[in-house]
């Protein structure tokens, strides 16, 4: 392995913020987790084999059991390792092939949890909670109980994953992102109080690729059930990523490799955005 130096110094940074077919961004998120540390993991990454463990795309994510109320709540519990809405959720994420080859790469680990009022809706079930932990490089904690959700919050998670090996931890950055952390920001996620501009960009970053998967998906939708839920993601994700895209648009500071990183950001995100709100019109949604 290249010294970490070395190898930050020879990436290409315009190819960094969206999922490359040719795996380039993928090689180099794994050069930077395997060689250097981030603002809060404090070693070098390195992958376990899913070897002994159930797993998942393809065979190559293994799937763990996570500790009692990893994710919180006493009403999320741990769910069987083999839950078939792995595998939906795994072909949905095929459906944006550059992202699914990414997520079979980076994601080394998912721990699976049932929430016990999602279960209850039955195929209502709506969404996905989810969470991973900088320290913890490649693993993701995540509810799996309506298919499309959990695709969302599995390629959520790893766009935190891909953001932290790159030195943008949420609360400050070591690169990329050059506002104080002691400055604060509207959220286009959380509303509840405003946020340092690093939590801002890994709440729009990640949900931009959230609201790309949306696409994919919905372009490939097999039934009208599965297309209104697509829909109706979508419409929450296109608000709240243009709030989003405004704030950041207007209140980003960049270091010299940031710009380079977040102006193609930009762009894809732009494209996203306009794509979503023809999609939707398409189908007859009408947003403000």
């Amino acid at each position: 392995m290249k010294p970490f130096d070395e190898i930050l110094a020879a990436i290409d940074w315009s190819r960094m913020a969206v999922p490359q077919p040719d795996g380039y961004d993928t090689d180099a998120i794994l050069a930077l987790a395997g060689s250097g540390a981030s603002p809060l993991r404090p070693a070098p990454y390195q992958r376990r084999p899913p070897e002994g463990s159930h797993a998942f795309c393809g065979g190559m994510v293994a799937v763990r059991a996570g500790p009692e109320r990893g994710l919180g709540s006493a009403s999320m519990v741990p769910a069987a390792l083999d839950h078939p809405h792995l595998d939906k959720a795994a072909a949905l994420l095929a459906r944006w092939p550059a992202a699914h080859a990414q997520f079979q790469r980076l994601v080394e680990a998912v721990h699976p949890y049932c929430d016990l009022a999602q279960v209850r809706l039955g195929q209502w079930a709506f969404g996905s909670s989810s969470h991973s932990h900088e320290a913890d490089f490649g693993c993701i904690l995540v509810t799996v109980d309506d298919p499309l959700g959990l695709a969302q919050a599995l390629l959520h998670e790893m766009a935190h994953h891909k953001l932290r090996a790159m030195g943008v931890s949420v609360e400050a950055a070591d690169r990329l992102i050059a506002n104080s952390p002691d400055q604060r920001f509207d959220s286009p996620i959380r509303k509840d109080r405003t946020r340092p501009m690093t939590a801002v960009f890994h709440a729009q970053y990640s949900f931009m690729h959230v609201t790309a998967l949306d696409l994919y998906m919905l372009e490939k939708a097999g039934d009208p059930l599965e297309r209104t839920k697509i829909l109706m993601l979508l419409a929450r994700n296109v608000i709240r990523m243009e709030a989003g895209y405004r704030e950041i648009d207007l209140h980003l500071r960049t270091d010299s490799i940031g710009q380079t990183f977040v102006e193609p950001f930009m762009r894809w995100s732009r494209q996203v955005l306009d794509d979503g709100r023809a999609a939707l019109d398409a189908h007859g949604y009408t947003l403000a």
